[in-house]
């Protein structure tokens, strides 16, 4: 296939935040200039992933990625496998053998991009050797929000402290997990709110925090409001970590074969109800309040 004349993003652009956006719009403005078209050159897996193997804090894993750069208008997608092999490349045998190949007519990275063994290929190298062939390279400076840059570590403990509001304001949307509906325990059903129970299946993919969230959840063509419990259900001696959706007037007559849910908010956190009483009390106002988040 000829790629020449492709405009190339380089990044792992995990989470395909609002800094990768500017990587990508960047990118797409130079190709439009040019009469091109816009490609992503990223790695499968992360090279965190390959490095610590219990790694679990994927914010986009490879088919959520794609996805994503796909409605953002790239029309080219190159996956470097990242392995123990391409994990000690050198930078000058990653270029040659990684960017040359695709003949582009311009690479755009952020000013902080590293690649090649350890790391040692920096914006530097690759001016030195992609310049002399024509091909330009364009530096897109850091982007920041609320006073700190917007990067996928900060996404990422925001996740972890369940703040997925602010989340969300670095991403650009709701932060989603997707995954195959389980049969559950029956409890939600047998004190009075049915739930679906989700279980997520791609390998890293990020958790929020334990707690109670209001939620949007995709269920093949339709959207539904929710609340949403992440936690070990305290209350009944639970041991597991379960994903569960309690969705809002509405009444599945099946079970779906898998959902996506959308984090909007953090209710409260996960905590024991000194009977099941008071746990559905408390559900009850979970409810209420998500409502109002969610213009119910």
């Amino acid at each position: 296939m000829d790629y020449s004349g492709q405009v190339i993003a380089l990044g792992s652009f995990d989470g395909v935040h609002l800094g990768h956006q500017q990587i990508l719009s960047r990118a797409y403005q130079i190709a439009s200039k040019l009469h091109g078209t816009t490609a992503v050159l990223t790695y499968d897996p992360l090279p965190a992933q390959l490095i610590h193997p219990d790694f679990t804090y994927v914010l986009t894993p490879l088919s959520e990625k794609v996805q994503l750069l796909i409605e953002l208008g790239i029309q080219f997608i190159h996956i470097v496998r990242f392995n123990e092999q391409t994990r000690i490349t050198e930078p000058v045998a990653f270029v040659k053998s990684q960017i040359l190949p695709i003949r582009p007519s311009a690479v755009v990275a952020g000013h902080d991009h590293r690649f090649g063994n350890q790391g040692r290929g920096d914006i530097a190298l690759l001016r030195k050797l992609l310049e002399p062939l024509h091909i330009n390279v364009e530096v897109v400076p850091e982007f920041g929000l609320f006073g700190a840059p917007v990067r996928s570590t900060r996404i990422r403990e925001h996740l972890l402290l369940g703040h997925v509001r602010r989340a969300a304001d670095l991403l650009g949307r709701h932060y989603r997990l997707s995954g195959k509906v389980i049969t559950g325990t029956g409890i939600g059903h047998h004190i009075g709110f049915p739930t679906i129970n989700l279980m997520v299946e791609e390998k890293g993919k990020l958790v929020p925090a334990d707690g109670v969230y209001a939620a949007l959840v995709d269920i093949m063509t339709a959207r539904y409001p929710a609340v949403l419990n992440i936690g070990h259900r305290p209350t009944f001696m639970g041991e597991t970590r379960t994903i569960e959706a309690h969705l809002l007037d509405c009444h599945l007559p099946f079970r779906p074969p898998g959902a996506t849910v959308h984090f909007v908010e953090r209710l409260r956190p996960e905590r024991k109800f000194p009977t099941p009483e008071a746990l559905t009390h408390q559900i009850q106002t979970d409810i209420e309040k998500a409502r109002r988040l969610l213009d119910l």
